[in-house]
C-alpha cells in the first residue's frame, strides 16, 4: 500500500475522531505526510517505538490497538486468556492513555488485565508478570529517548522480552490485518464490571520490595553503616523514585537526597534535553545538588537503566561508563564469601571484556549473548530448568544491571541498590568508588571504551544505515585480524584463512577484532533511527588505553566516512 493510500484510509477514519482530524489537517507538507504514512513502525523482539503523531509511522493509539490485536491473538491462540495480561506505564506523553487503549482491546478479546492503577517501572512489570503468573506482560514507554517518542514492549510468561519465535508469531497476525479502524475496543466500565479489568497498585510494591532485599550482600554492614553514605538521586521525571528511594531505605541508606525539581514525573523532561543516564548532561542538576555527596545515581523513565557518578580526589564527579560500573558491581559480588558453585556471568557482546577478566580470576565462567536482556532472561530461564549453571550478574554497556532474577529485565532499581552497598564497602576502606574502579585497572588492564552513534532519520536514514552495514562486511580494514558477521553466523578469522560457526542467533551486527586486543562492532539499533558503533581497547595505563582507543576510533570512523 502506497503512502497516498494510506493517508486516504486515515482521512476518511478522521471523520469520526475530532483530534486526529485536527492532527491530519496541520499536515501540509508533503514530505512530512510521506514520512508518516510511508510504512508501518516495524514491530520485534524489542516491541515497537517512534514518535508520537498521526500515521502508520508514527505512535498513537490506532497503531497501540494494531499492535495489541497481534498480542491478543497470540494469547487466544495459547488457550491463556483466563492468566491474563499485565500493564504498566511510565511518565510520558500518552503512556496512560495508550496503556488504556491496550487494556480495550484485550478486553474485548476476552483476555483478563491487569492494569497498574499509576506510573510504575518496567522492572516492577517484569516483576508482576511471575508474581501474579500472567501469560504476558505490555509496558508503555520509549525508555530513554526523547520527549517526542513513546512505544509498547511486551513480556512473555517468563517476564522476559518476547523471544524471537514469539515475536515472529505475532508479526504474521499484524501483516493480515488489512483495517486498523475496526479493531474492536471494549468500554473500559464494562470490562471492570465483567472482572476482565483489575487495577493493581500497592501491594505489587510491596511485594516487589520485600524480594529486593536479597539483592544487599551484607545486611548487617548496611543497616549499621547505611547512612554514612550521602547519595544524591535523581529519576529524571520517571517512574524510579519511590521503590529506588524506599530499596535504599529499607536497606540502611538513608542519607538519599532526591533532585526535587526532577522527581515530579513529567513526559516533557523539562529540566534535561534527553532524559538518558547515559548523557552527562542528564547529571547536571544532581551535580549541583551534590554538596559533596559520595555518589549521584541517576534512573531513566522508566527505571531500566542507571547512571551513576562518583565523587573523585579533586571532589569533582565524573560520569561512570555502563561498562566501568558493571566491572565494579561484578568485583564486588565474585568476592563475597560462599560464592555459589557453577555461577555464570552473562553479558552482551558489546560489553567490555574487563568483567570476563574478573570473572576468569574468581572461577566464574561468561557467557556472551546478542546486544538485549531478553538474551540474557532466556539463558537465565534455560539453567533454571536444566541446573547447568547459576546465574550469578548479567548486565550491558548500555547502564542495564540484573542481580537478583525475581525480574527478567535490566532493573535501575536492584543496580541503585548494589551500587550503594559496593560505595559503602569501599568507603570502609577509605576509598571512593572512584578509588575502588583504580584498583580494578590496576590489577585487570585499563579497558577504554566508546560508542559513537550515526542518526538517519527517515526513509533515506534506513537506506543509508542498510548501505554501511553492507559495505563494512565487505571491506577490508588494517590491523583486522578476524571478523564475526551474526547475519551470517559465521567468524572469519584472517590470520588462519578458516571459518566457525556463530552458536547465537543471527542478527545485523559485525564484530571486528584487532592484533592489540581491541574491537569494535557495528549495529543498527533495533529501537531507534540509528547506527552504533561500539569500541574497545585495553592498555598497561589509561593514558596507553586512550591513546589506543582515539587512534581506533579514527581509523574506523574515516572508513565509514567514506561510504
Amino acid at each position: 500500500m502506497t503512502w497516498q493510500e494510506n493517508w486516504q484510509k486515515w482521512s476518511v477514519a478522521s471523520k469520526d475522531d475530532a483530534a486526529l482530524q485536527q492532527e491530519m489537517t496541520e499536515l501540509s507538507d508533503e514530505k512530512t505526510k510521506r514520512e508518516q504514512f510511508y510504512r508501518y513502525l516495524e514491530f520485534g523482539t524489542g516491541g515497537m517505538r517512534g514518535e508520537l503523531g498521526c500515521g502508520t509511522n508514527r505512535m498513537n493509539k490506532y497503531m497501540i490497538r494494531w499492535v495489541t490485536s497481534g498480542v491478543a491473538a497470540h494469547i487466544t491462540e495459547q488457550g491463556r486468556q483466563a492468566d491474563g495480561v499485565a500493564i504498566a506505564y511510565d511518565s510520558r506523553h500518552f503512556s496512560a492513555e495508550f496503556a488504556l487503549e491496550a487494556a480495550r482491546v484485550l478486553g474485548a478479546a476476552g483476555i483478563k488485565v491487569y492494569l497498574s492503577d499509576a506510573l510504575r517501572p518496567t522492572p516492577e512489570l517484569s516483576f508482576v508478570v511471575r508474581k501474579w503468573r500472567a501469560a504476558a506482560g505490555i509496558v508503555i514507554t520509549a525508555s530513554h529517548n526523547p520527549a517526542e517518542y513513546n512505544g509498547f514492549k511486551v513480556y512473555g510468561a517468563d517476564g522476559c522480552q518476547m523471544t524471537l519465535d514469539v515475536a515472529d508469531k505475532i508479526t504474521a497476525y499484524l501483516t493480515g490485518i488489512s483495517d486498523l479502524f475496526a479493531i474492536p475496543v471494549a468500554a473500559e466500565l464494562a470490562l471492570i464490571e465483567d472482572g476482565l479489568l483489575v487495577r493493581i497498585g500497592a501491594e505489587a510494591d510491596a511485594a516487589y520490595l520485600e524480594q529486593v532485599r536479597a539483592v544487599t550482600q551484607n545486611p548487617n554492614l548496611t543497616k549499621e553503616h547505611g547512612a554514612k553514605l550521602a547519595i544524591v538521586y535523581t529519576p529524571l521525571h520517571g517512574t524510579g523514585g519511590p521503590l529506588v528511594t524506599q530499596s535504599l531505605a529499607q536497606a540502611g541508606f538513608t542519607n538519599v537526597r532526591v533532585v526535587a525539581e526532577q522527581a515530579i514525573p513529567d513526559g516533557a523532561f523539562p529540566t534535561v534535553t534527553s532524559p538518558n543516564p547515559e548523557n552527562h548532561a542528564a547529571f547536571t542538576m544532581a551535580i549541583e545538588a551534590s554538596h559533596d555527596a559520595d555518589i549521584l545515581m541517576a534512573t531513566d523513565p522508566d527505571a531500566d537503566r542507571i547512571g551513576v557518578a562518583v565523587k573523585n580526589e579533586q571532589g569533582t564527579y565524573p560520569i561512570l561508563t555502563g561498562n566501568q560500573l558493571g566491572a565494579l558491581l561484578l568485583h564486588y559480588l565474585v568476592t563475597q564469601p560462599n560464592l555459589p558453585e557453577n555461577s555464570v556471568l552473562i553479558k552482551t557482546i558489546v560489553t567490555s571484556d574487563l568483567g570476563e577478566k574478573i570473572a576468569q580470576k574468581y572461577g566464574v565462567k561468561t557467557y556472551n549473548t546478542l546486544t538485549g536482556f531478553k538474551f540474557i532472561g532466556e539463558k537465565i530461564a534455560e539453567w533454571e530448568t536444566s541446573g547447568e549453571a547459576t546465574f550469578l550478574f548479567g548486565y550491558e554497556e548500555s547502564y542495564g544491571y540484573l542481580v537478583e532474577p525475581f525480574v527478567r529485565d535490566k532493573d535501575a532499581i536492584q543496580a541503585a541498590l548494589l551500587t550503594a552497598e559496593v560505595a559503602l564497602s569501599f568507603q570502609l576502606q577509605g576509598k571512593t568508588l572512584y578509588e575502588g574502579l583504580q584498583t580494578i585497572y590496576d590489577e585487570f588492564g585499563y579497558h577504554e571504551e566508546s560508542l559513537h552513534t550515526i542518526t538517519a532519520k527517515g526513509e533515506e536514514g534506513i537506506a543509508r544505515i542498510r548501505t554501511i552495514m553492507q559495505t563494512m562486511r565487505e571491506k577490508t580494514i588494517d590491523g583486522v585480524i578476524s571478523k564475526e558477521d551474526y547475519k551470517s553466523g559465521l567468524q572469519t578469522n584472517y590470520q588462519t584463512t578458516t571459518e566457525h560457526k556463530i552458536t547465537l542467533p543471527k542478527s545485523d551486527v559485525l564484530k571486528f577484532h584487532l592484533t592489540d586486543g581491541a574491537w569494535f562492532c557495528i549495529r543498527p539499533s533495533g529501537t531507534e533511527p540509528k547506527c552504533k558503533i561500539y569500541f574497545s581497547c585495553v592498555g598497561e595505563t589509561g593514558e596507553e588505553a586512550r591513546g589506543r582507543l582515539q587512534n581506533l576510533e579514527k581509523l574506523v570512523l574515516a572508513e565509514i566516512d567514506t561510504i
